[in-house]
């Protein structure tokens, strides 16, 4: 989907056009966003197995997604899982509805893969939270309003039993946003500093201090959606038709890199049958492949931006395709689709999770 046309959900929301609006509206009017959510919630009403209908005709078609929602793919689905039901009625539609803008809180700059080991601070008195500490590589932070985080309520327990998941409003004093400037030449990412800044108790999900519990099914969903993910920064190119039309004619070393190329493609689809597995699985609990699918699928995009810059040829990072009245910067999105192994948790951390969860190779 070009960036031009991409709808983030926020409180102002903003739209590129007429066409993006009313395929918004429409989306939001029939609960579309979030088929499978119960209608008093915004959702569509609709069964797995008709969402999954729904979504492959949508794909058929080539339809863009109507919003683009952290708050759909990953903290609504905690919330129908954790949440009351005054915290379902009180975020589930606006999320739907693409009326809130969530980034998410995990990360810090002494806690990135080790996420147990995190220590910003919680103290709760006459049922608010009082936060001091840090976040970092926290995607739009600075647009965004609202955050889902993790915060140390007990540093008297083991690491992951003092550890609670609450719900802060970004639109409040005291929390300093800046933005990390990336080799692509784009900011996504940012840290936030918080300075006695306030979450109310009743945005709290689960109990104090068993927040770890959902910060593992909220990554397991967060996996999903990254190896179903282009990154809202990167063009779509198809390595098969950028090789076409840069190589007319056959030659020893093109036959090589049309074999690379195809055998991509193989495994692009594979991870797809893979991934529709993993999402039916995920309905009762923990996926397997949910697991290993974040590694291959993001190394996988990673391959892509190679096979696009080797088809493309000497100087190929400098092109720049206008067609379709679309700006194609190549260089930039091969450049940032080195994150994808990072965020989200790193690739060598993903096989470690394998190895031990999976395989039961690490004690």
């Amino acid at each position: 989907m070009p960036v031009s046309e991409q709808v983030w959900a926020s409180s102002n929301i903003h739209f590129p056009s007429k066409d993006s609006k009313d395929w918004f509206d429409a989306m939001v009017s029939k609960g579309w966003c979030t088929p499978e959510w119960p209608k008093e919630f915004g959702g569509g009403g609709l069964t797995f197995d008709e969402s999954k209908i729904l979504k492959q005709r949508l794909k058929f078609f080539g339809c863009r997604p109507a919003q683009i929602n952290f708050g759909i793919s990953m903290l609504g689905p905690v919330l129908l899982e954790f949440g009351t039901d005054e915290q379902k009625q009180e975020f589930l539609p606006k999320i739907s509805r693409g009326e809130i803008w969530w980034c998410q809180g995990f990360s810090e700059p002494g806690a990135g893969s080790d996420l147990a080991n995190i220590s910003t601070t919680a103290y709760l008195s006459n049922g608010k939270y009082a936060i001091e500490g840090s976040k970092i590589w926290t995607s739009e932070a600075n647009k965004a309003d609202w955050m889902y985080c993790l915060v140390r309520t007990d540093k008297t327990v083991k690491k992951q039993a003092g550890i609670s998941f609450v719900l802060i409003d970004l639109k409040q004093p005291n929390i300093d946003i800046k933005p990390i400037q990336l080799l692509s030449g784009q900011s996504p990412f940012c840290q936030v500093y918080f300075d006695n800044v306030y979450a109310n108790e009743s945005h709290r999900i689960a109990a104090e201090n068993d927040g770890w519990k959902v910060a593992k099914r909220l990554l397991q969903f967060e996996r999903i959606m990254m190896a179903d993910m282009e990154s809202e920064g990167a063009v779509d190119v198809e390595p098969l038709k950028v090789f076409r039309d840069s190589h007319p004619s056959a030659s020893l070393g093109s036959k090589k890199l049309l074999k690379k190329i195809i055998a991509h493609e193989m495994r692009n689809h594979l991870i797809e049958m893979t991934m529709s597995r993993s999402t039916a699985e995920s309905q009762n609990g923990f996926s397997p492949a949910g697991l290993i699918l974040k590694y291959i699928s993001t190394e996988e995009t990673q391959t892509r931006w190679e096979l696009n810059v080797s088809s493309l040829g000497m100087g190929g990072l400098e092109i720049v395709d206008h067609s379709a009245g679309v700006k194609k910067e190549v260089s930039k999105s091969f450049f940032y689709s080195k994150a994808y192994t990072i965020a989200g948790g790193s690739s060598e951390v993903q096989l470690n999770i394998i190895s031990k969860n999976i395989l039961g190779l690490i004690s």
